[in-house]
């Protein structure tokens, strides 16, 4: 077994040598092997409009009821996105993470600011101080777009590159060029 791996990937490596040859552009930076490997990430656009994103093809996505959760590949990472006609995010999100009516000296969460998303008039982040996630609100026509980040410390801060990516791709509402529907991505969705 190990010498057809080995045989495989001097193959793969021949056929990446001769595509770079033939192909390569001088003007261009020839991209790493794993550059070349990664796939592309899958989009998911809300049926009302109110969001889509984008997410690694290696996650997967379960759509129900309005709510949508990615879990990373071991599921030790949850990703919840929903909309809700609250119009104050922090309510929504003290109430989403557990943290409504903490009543104690030392602050259980801290409240920050965040960067919008598209076309939502507000951002905020709130983060319990242990670490296991941390939950966002965007303001969008006077209700609010929730995205929650859920795992235990060590898990949400080995998984956030690809958090990164994820928030990166949000918009509030759907960006109206992705055409793209849940079924048609190359990422595994599942309809309840």
């Amino acid at each position: 077994m190990k010498n057809a791996l080995f045989l495989l990937s001097i193959w793969v490596g021949i056929i990446l040598a001769a595509y770079a040859m033939v192909y390569w552009d001088p003007g261009v930076e020839p991209p790493t092997v794993t550059e070349a490997l990664q796939l592309p990430d899958a989009v998911y656009v809300d049926g009302d409009g109110r969001f889509s994103f984008s997410y690694p093809p290696t996650w997967t996505l379960v759509a129900q009821d309005g709510t949508v959760t990615l879990s990373d590949l071991h599921r030790d990472v949850e990703v919840t996105i929903y909309a809700t006609d609250e119009p104050i995010p922090e309510t929504v999100l003290l109430d989403a993470l557990g943290l409504a009516g903490a009543d104690r000296e030392t602050p259980l969460f801290e409240v920050e600011e965040a960067p919008v998303a598209g076309a939502s008039e507000r951002a905020v982040r709130i983060a319990p101080t242990d670490g296991s996630g941390y939950g966002l609100g965007y303001l969008y026509e006077g209700g609010t777009v929730v995205f929650l980040v859920r795992g235990d410390s060590e898990a949400v801060e080995d998984r956030a590159a690809a958090l990164a990516r994820i928030e990166s791709g949000f918009a509030v509402p759907a960006e109206e060029e992705e055409e793209e529907t849940p079924a048609e991505s190359t990422a595994p969705v599942v309809e309840l």
